[in-house]
């Protein structure tokens, strides 16, 4: 199976979900009036767990794994807590909740087909939490649409990489988080230390220094986004940026949601030389 959860997942209804999560918060609540702020994440999610229990919330289950797949490709993700096999806790101990927490927690959702999950920090004053749904189902992730028309289909390694990533989200759907789908392009490439090298950035005629970027081939980069709003002008930026290297070209696979666009780029000042 390319998408392998750990345990069995029972998807909520808004009204369990929310019955549900009020009895977790208030719990959470409540290990935050013992505890206080400072308690370790690690030990946030075992209290929280052990009360959980103690409260006849069953079953909890504990860093419960999701398994993707693909040929000989293979990445783990690890949920805080799964509580009656369909309410996913994630807890934190941060200053305070970032975008990125909330990404993370809709990513598992996604890849477990649950549709609700709760986000629980314990590091602030007071118990900050957010509610995490979504409405996209494994099924409906599979559909999206295919936009090729600006893709340099006659160049070997750019068709190499758009067939990978068909693959990839025909195995796994679309919607799930850009640096996955990276991950697995960079191991078919053969690791970072293969993928990832150094490139020399030029400013006219001055070299201005040293990035890393990843590479397809010595002389074409790629890059992988979820750019929704205004890709035009996330275009622009690396076109700008291209045009100060040595690169010919960038290959770009932009996922704004239901539509993956390839796009291949050309370094026009660099070619015309």
């Amino acid at each position: 199976m390319p998408i392998e959860v750990q345990c069995e997942i029972r998807v909520f209804d808004q009204e369990e979900f929310h019955a549900l999560s009020r009895r977790v918060l208030r719990l959470a609540f409540d290990v935050h009036n013992d505890f206080g702020r400072f308690l370790d994440e690690e030990l946030c999610k075992r209290e929280l767990a052990e009360r959980c229990m103690d409260a006849g919330i069953n079953p909890v289950q504990r860093e419960v794994r999701v398994r993707l797949t693909h040929g000989d490709f293979r990445k783990d993700y690890f949920m805080d807590l799964v509580l009656a096999k369909g309410l996913m806790v994630e807890a934190k101990a941060a200053e305070c909740l970032a975008p990125a927490h909330h990404g993370q927690s809709l990513n598992y959702l996604l890849l477990s087909g649950m549709q609700h999950g709760l986000l629980v920090n314990f590091r602030s004053s007071r118990v900050e939490h957010r509610f995490v749904s979504t409405n996209l189902t494994p099924w409906r992730r599979h559909e999206f649409q295919i936009d090729s028309s600006r893709w340099n289909m006659n160049d070997c390694s750019a068709t190499w990489l758009r067939n990978c990533m068909l693959q990839l989200l025909n195995d796994w759907g679309a919607f799930l988080e850009v640096a996955l789908y990276r991950d697995a392009i960079i191991h078919f490439l053969g690791g970072t230390k293969n993928a990832c090298r150094s490139i020399e950035v030029l400013s006219g005629t001055r070299t201005l220094g040293a990035q890393e970027l990843f590479l397809l081939t010595d002389d074409a980069a790629f890059s992988i986004s979820a750019i929704i709003d205004n890709p035009a002008e996330y275009e622009s930026h690396l076109t700008r940026f291209l045009h100060h290297t040595r690169l010919d070209h960038l290959h770009w696979i932009n996922l704004n949601h239901h539509t993956i666009t390839f796009t291949s780029l050309s370094n026009s000042s660099h070619l015309s030389l």
